[in-house]
């Protein structure tokens, strides 16, 4: 299965960050609670993340432990063009504006744990930053897994959510959510790696660079 992130450079996560710090959510930096879905519940940080209707709720989104994705290239594609169906084209990484995110899961590497919820966990491969020329850099020798310098071997978890298939049941609650994760065919991935500090709290807020995704380049015509 692959699953495809649509974004341009500016956007809150960083995405033009993505060969030092992987793939950021917008709960880095954002000051708020580490762990939000104690503070609101899972269910409104997820239909938050797809709609929003007042300043909280946008508030929310605004911080969100998730990245979107889509089971659909095309859709992927078109949140890069914007309300505005700005024009593009392939570009190279250095005059890249923006950034198509491609995640890859062979059969059986994810585990369901509840209706449309999967976890999944990953080996991180820092050793991309000097071999690979999407991910090589003047710093990427000095690029590490702030886990894995530490652990040797470990594991990285996130977990991944089906929305539409989350929101079936509750469409009669959350009718505008469903019907947008319908439409986007969206997945939402958490990153669910603890912090490092002892006394940290909640997750960190990164994919780790690893094997299972990559990145393509695009830039504006107009």
């Amino acid at each position: 299965m692959e699953l495809y992130r649509g974004v341009n450079s500016g956007n809150k996560t960083l995405p033009e960050r993505y060969y030092s710090d992987g793939l950021l959510t917008k709960q880095h930096n954002s000051g708020d609670d580490p762990e939000p879905h104690k503070k609101y519940g899972w269910l409104a940080t997820i239909t938050n993340h797809i709609h929003f209707t007042n300043p909280q709720e946008r508030f929310i989104y605004d911080t969100t432990q998730f990245l979107s994705f889509s089971s659909n290239r095309d859709i992927a594609l078109s949140f890069i063009g914007g309300a505005t169906n700005r024009r593009f084209e392939p570009a190279m990484r250095s005059n890249a504006e923006a950034f198509l995110f491609t995640a890859n899961f062979a059969d059986g590497q994810l585990e369901k744990v509840g209706k449309g919820v999967y976890t999944f966990s990953y080996s991180c491969n820092y050793g991309r930053c000097t071999s690979d020329a999407a991910f090589v850099s003047p710093i990427g020798g000095l690029v590490r897994c702030n886990i894995c310098n530490h652990l040797k071997g470990y594991l990285h978890k996130a977990v991944l959510i089906n929305a539409e298939q989350f929101l079936f049941d509750l469409q009669s609650d959350y009718p505008e959510e469903y019907q947008k994760a319908l439409w986007d065919k969206e997945w939402l991935i958490m990153p669910a790696d603890p912090m490092v500090d002892l006394s940290g709290k909640g997750f960190q807020s990164r994919l780790f660079i690893a094997d299972f995704w990559s990145v393509e380049f695009f830039k504006y015509l107009n």
